[in-house]
């Protein structure tokens, strides 16, 4: 029903539309009456719903997981391979799967934050009258950054500045926990089995003739009268001299052959085996040369083997150990000129002369081997067993009998190839006679005498009525040029290489800089060393033996490190801790309103801004939309959302939405809003 003095409205009637139209169901006919389908009433519900809080609270929730997630799969991945076959996963994997956790944490905080920021924003919009323009930027604060450093807008509401801050503080805030994590290389720890190079002395293969002497260093000649071998004999041509240049080359080296990495880059193994070795004993004494002028035997080695062939029956002993043995003596000045001996014009000189005696043995060494980098690094340490054994066999012809040895009635004796009968004596004597070959391979070489001389000082000196040279307490060595321009030395003799050796103290001196005059010290300890590097380097040249080592590897690994665990902590939770009392405030917003806020809802916009006149007069120049068309005046007005005055219809149906200071007041919480269309 239409108000008193007011004129129906008036509706025109189509003939040709149809009466069931919808559109007729809502419209007035024009007559007094309701159309049969309009409600008298239209009112808005006091009603929060579910939505609303509980999008609210569960993105806030969402983001929590998210956070506690992001944790866990970090904490997981922390010392999980990142490459190779077994990797957890691969790392574009991982970096996306960080980064979209992030991401979707900062998008549900900022989603219950913004849903909180417009609760609040309509609980303010409800007690406070602000101007439009104030309205406006609260609006907008959350799409431009810049509105928050406002005057008006922060005097306005410093709680929602604080709100819309976090939220765009979360976009950067979020950019830090994937950076948490990172790949580093690793080293794990593992024990294999493997096969490595290996001494052993007493290995013949499986015992016959045939491979007792294959696995010999040197050659087991077969013996004409009796089943067995006969050793000893000058051998020269096995494996092509292979034992000989083994032992010039390390001598010359001064250290063992490379031996290339068997379990790894980085790792670790040790080995015992049974080795030559030489037990050493040095005296020192004094000595006089009654010329300083002359030619020295600065060193003089000498290598003793009891053999021959046929065996010469003078080295033939009774000892249970071998009569081998390496002698040496070296020189080193003390006194020349005859000031400093008994004046006058002699130039004798006083030597320090110690000689070194060496007995062959064997001796147990433990060898750690640790690779590092492919870098072989050794530690040896050395356990003399005994004594080597008499090799002089006291049969007729020095014959080592081993029945089995040779094939039955062969002519010439050839050796067999089923394992033969070793009796304990043999096997001894086999595993000793390894042992000579090497101790005699590398003796040979050091058999021989080095000669020098005692240079002279810078000039004459004058004594008496004679004269007479002064002499340094330090050796040279002599050389000599040939008609053919061809530099002979004249200081190494018998084919001794002790010159090129560590055993002289000039060795590695190549410098003018450098003291590099000849001088020699033969010790047990650089003797040993050598051996050691002898046989070692005979293991990878050989490569007859072999064992099995427990070898320690540490593999070098991609792994995942979640070595930033702050960078994950600090940026979630805190702002987790710090958006917490805004959700709590927008929730409590919420229930004070007691109607959920829609966020950037246009009929929410429609619905709460009609029925102030002077409002609907002030918008109407900006009704283009766009901020150059809002004239001031719209601008400047200070308006909020409340009960219109003295605008209650029948039925006691009250009015709101935005008005002016006079127009409005404010709501009453379970009141009937809406509009009566009839009554």
């Amino acid at each position: 029903m239409s108000r008193p003095g007011k004129k129906p409205d008036l509706v025109t009637v189509r003939p040709l539309r149809s009466e069931s139209d919808p559109s007729l169901l809502s419209s007035n006919t024009g007559s007094l009456g309701p159309a049969s389908k309009e409600p008298a009433l239209i009112t808005s519900k006091w009603t929060i719903g579910w939505e609303t809080p509980t999008l609210m609270i569960a993105s806030y929730a969402f983001a929590l997981a998210l956070a506690i997630a992001h944790l866990i799969l970090f904490m997981y991945l922390d010392g999980k391979e990142a490459d190779g076959p077994d990797r957890i996963a691969p790392q574009a994997y991982v970096t996306t799967a960080s980064n979209i956790l992030a991401n979707a944490f900062g998008f549900s905080l900022r989603a219950s934050l913004a849903i909180a920021f417009v609760q609040h924003l309509w609980h303010l919009l409800r007690v406070t009258s602000m101007k439009v323009s104030t309205i406006e930027a609260l609006f907008c604060v959350r799409a431009n950054p810049f509105l928050l450093f406002k005057a008006a807008v922060i005097r306005a509401t410093p709680l929602l500045c604080g709100l819309a801050s976090i939220m765009w503080a979360s976009q950067l805030v979020t950019s830090f926990p994937p950076g948490a994590i990172s790949v580093a290389s690793s080293q794990t720890l593992s024990f294999v089995d493997i096969q490595v190079p290996f001494f052993n002395a007493s290995f013949m293969g499986n015992g016959s003739g045939v491979d007792a002497n294959a696995f010999s260093l040197s050659t087991l000649t077969p013996s004409d009268i009796m089943d067995g071998f006969v050793t000893g004999i000058a051998d020269t041509n096995k494996d092509a001299n292979l034992i000989n240049r083994l032992a010039r080359q390390v001598l010359v080296a001064g250290e063992a052959f490379n031996m290339p990495s068997p379990c790894g880059v980085n790792c670790s193994y040790v080995i015992e085996f049974e080795g030559p070795y030489m037990a050493c004993n040095t005296t020192t004494t004094s000595a006089r040369f009654d010329s300083a002028s002359q030619m020295f035997p600065i060193y003089t080695g000498k290598w003793t083997l009891p053999f021959g062939s046929p065996p010469n029956p003078s080295s033939r002993s009774n000892s249970t150990y071998t009569q081998a043995r390496f002698n040496s003596t070296t020189l080193f000045p003390l006194k020349v000129n005859g000031t400093d001996l008994d004046g006058g014009r002699n130039t004798s000189a006083i030597m320090r002369q110690d000689n070194t005696l060496c007995l062959p043995a064997r001796a147990k060494y433990t060898v750690n081997n640790t690779y590092h980098n492919n870098v072989l690094r050794r530690n040896a340490s050395m356990e003399l067993v005994d004594r080597l054994t008499n090799l002089v066999i006291r049969t007729k012809d020095g014959t080592m009998p081993v029945p089995g040895f040779l094939l039955p009635h062969a002519v010439p004796p050839a050796l067999g190839n089923a394992p033969a009968n070793w009796s304990a004596e043999a096997l001894v004597l086999y595993r000793d006679n390894n042992m000579m070959t090497i101790l005699a391979s590398m003796m040979s070489w050091l058999n021989g005498t080095f000669e020098g001389f005692l240079p002279t000082g810078t000039g004459d000196t004058t004594a008496g009525s004679g004269e007479y040279k002064t002499y340094l307490l330090e050796w040279n060595e002599g050389v000599t040029t040939t008609n053919s321009g061809i530099a002979v030395s004249l200081g190494a003799l018998a084919g001794t290489l002790i010159d090129s050796t560590r055993f002289n103290d000039a060795f590695g001196r190549y410098s003018p800089l450098e003291d590099a005059h000849p001088a020699f010290s033969i010790t047990q300890d650089l003797m040993n060393e050598y051996l050691f590097n002898m046989t070692t380097s005979m293991m990878l040249a050989y490569g007859t033996w072999t064992t099995t080592a427990n070898a320690t590897k540490l593999t070098t690994l991609n792994v995942y490190r979640f070595s930033q665990p702050l960078s994950l902590l600090l940026p979630y939770f805190i702002t987790l801790f710090i958006s917490l009392p805004f959700v709590v405030i927008g929730c409590l917003s919420l229930f004070r309103n007691g109607v959920s806020a829609m966020d950037g809802s246009f009929t929410q916009i429609i619905t709460t801004s009609t029925g102030s006149a002077v409002l609907d007069r002030a918008a109407a120049g900006g009704c283009l939309g766009g901020n150059e068309s809002l004239p001031d005046e719209l601008k400047d007005l200070k308006i909020r959302f409340g009960e219109f005055v003295g605008r209650e219809d029948p039925g006691r149906i009250k009015r709101a939405g935005f008005g002016i200071e006079g127009e409005v007041k404010p709501l009453e919480k379970g009141g009937n809003y809406g509009i009566a269309r009839w009554i």
